[in-house]
């Protein structure tokens, strides 16, 4: 794609093959990016809150998107934006040359990114449990759980076989495949006969 197909792929309704293999409009990925970001659902009843974040993995893409385009921006012009993030954007397809062919990068890095995030599969398990490897049961200002456990089969559509399983923590980096997950099994105070044997 060009650069100004990935601007307006970014910026504007497109059209999308679907599944099916029909063509079908899509809204525009900045759109569906900062769809993922919220909810429409209140905080509370008759709280007057507004939506709350629900995908912390959104909020940094495009936090971190607002931060390089302002960033490139500046670099280009030698002034700062002030404006909506849309508008800058679009004004990058006047750009020829030896910028064009570095915002082609930028921008198929973005649409890449809010599309692996957009269509990920299943999430992993976060068991709310002490890592073995460091005790920490919570990390970073999210407070998110420490563990998390892939345990979904993408190509088959059905949770893998526990061998294959795969724990890491992401408070202090440890690793765990599944026939090294008799942990998980005991911290979670299964019983034998509801899950399989990881031996």
């Amino acid at each position: 794609m060009s650069l100004a197909d990935q601007i307006h792929v970014l910026t504007s309704e497109h059209l999308t093959l679907a599944d099916t293999g029909e063509y079908i409009k899509a809204p525009p990925i900045l759109v569906q990016l900062r769809a993922a970001c919220t909810s429409t659902i209140a905080v509370g009843r008759g709280s007057g809150g507004g939506g709350m974040v629900v995908n912390s993995k959104a909020v940094k893409i495009e936090n971190d998107l607002k931060e390089q385009a302002l960033n490139e921006h500046y670099e280009m012009t030698g002034t700062e934006y002030r404006g909506k993030l849309v508008d800058l954007i679009k004004s990058w397809a006047e750009f020829e040359g030896d910028w064009a062919t570095y915002l082609e990068k930028v921008t198929l890095g973005w649409i890449d990114d809010i599309r692996a995030m957009l269509e990920s599969k299943r999430p992993p398990w976060r068991p709310s449990i002490p890592c073995p490897a460091c005790s920490q049961r919570f990390y970073g200002p999210e407070r998110e759980p420490c563990l998390s456990v892939h345990y979904w089969d993408d190509d088959a559509e059905t949770i893998a076989p526990p061998s294959s399983w795969i724990a890491k923590c992401d408070g202090c980096g440890a690793e765990w495949n599944g026939n090294n997950l008799k942990w998980l099994r005991a911290a979670s105070d299964t019983p034998d006969k509801v899950v399989a044997r990881v031996s």
